[in-house]
């Protein structure tokens, strides 16, 4: 017998175990990815409702307002209130009426010289 005969071994092939790794790391990142994306997911979400919670909120209190304009702005509301003094009508002024000039009439050649200076012109 030959005592320096070597013995069977199980030898572990690398490119084998490499390519495992390669393959579980790949799995693992994809996971991860996976995860992340549907935390993100649900994140959003989470904001939108808030949104849209605020949304109706203020677009109920909008309604409010505008029934409350509408009901203090009403001839019966301003009666009211002329009645108790609260507010008061003034005479319009003279001053702060705008008065229209009366149209002018074209000249003999056919034209308008209603913006320009007379003194400039001659």
């Amino acid at each position: 017998m030959n005592s320096f005969a070597r013995r069977p071994a199980n030898r572990l092939q690398i490119s084998k175990v490499f390519l495992s790794l390669a393959a579980i790391a790949l799995i693992g990142g994809a996971a991860i990815f996976f995860v992340s994306l549907k935390l993100q997911q649900h994140r959003l979400g989470e904001l939108v409702r808030e949104s849209e919670r605020q949304l109706r909120e203020v677009r109920s209190r909008n309604q409010d307002l505008q029934s409350r304009i509408a009901s203090l702005s009403s001839r019966v509301a301003l009666r009211q209130q002329l009645a108790t003094g609260f507010i008061t009508l003034v005479p319009v002024q003279n001053t702060a009426i705008a008065r229209l000039t009366p149209p002018a009439i074209a000249t003999a050649d056919g034209g308008l010289r209603t913006a320009a200076n007379q003194p400039l012109l001659r």
